[in-house]
């Protein structure tokens, strides 16, 4: 936790407007969707010309992806596949959340995209085979995907190296949490 940053749960309709009245800068990690309404484009548009306004991780890269044209500043890898179209479902994010603690309980196609390229990088799956763990994965619904489910759809005999990939540093959507809080914390400036 960052001293002087106020956190609040996935955002939901209207909770980016409130926030914009209540606050210097806001950083958009993550939304509700499922059960609830989301925040919707036009309402992160007019907060973003009411404060400086960043997004990043998970819903924050969906509606960065959206509104970067109007000023919604878009921050990592998972906001610039989808203003690259490299990804383009809201299912990419997708994760099923603790109703209290509010962390995953499913793994995000984002982050089976992200292992599967470390992967590849390392030369541990061909073109091929990284193309069908991920088609594979991303074919298990998203409130029941789970590192265990998205393995199956890896060689058998790289599992184990794939797995290990995941649990060390396969949580793209943290990584780029992370870094949209260490840019807004250097210099809120850099969100205008």
């Amino acid at each position: 936790m960052v001293p002087g940053f106020t956190y609040l749960p996935p955002a939901s309709r209207g909770d980016i407007a409130a926030a914009a009245e209540a606050y210097d800068a806001i950083v958009l990690i993550d939304g509700v969707f499922h059960h609830d309404l989301a925040p919707s484009p036009k309402e992160c548009l007019a907060a973003c010309r009411r404060v400086p306004m960043i997004g990043a991780a998970s819903m924050g890269a969906l509606r960065a992806a959206e509104c970067w044209p109007y000023g919604l500043r878009p921050v990592g890898a998972i906001a610039r596949w989808y203003i690259r179209e490299v990804i383009d479902g809201d299912d990419e994010v997708a994760v099923l959340v603790h109703p209290e603690g509010h962390h995953a309980l499913t793994v995000p196609s984002v982050n089976v995209r992200y292992v599967a390229w470390l992967a590849r990088r390392r030369g541990l799956l061909t073109v091929a085979e990284c193309d069908a763990f991920i088609t594979g994965a991303r074919s298990v619904y998203y409130m029941d995907r789970s590192w265990e489910s998205a393995l199956e759809h890896a060689p058998a005999d790289l599992r184990d190296s794939i797995r290990a990939i995941a649990e060390r540093e396969g949580d793209l959507k943290r990584w780029d949490a992370r870094l949209a809080v260490r840019l807004i914390r250097r210099s809120p400036i850099l969100c205008a």
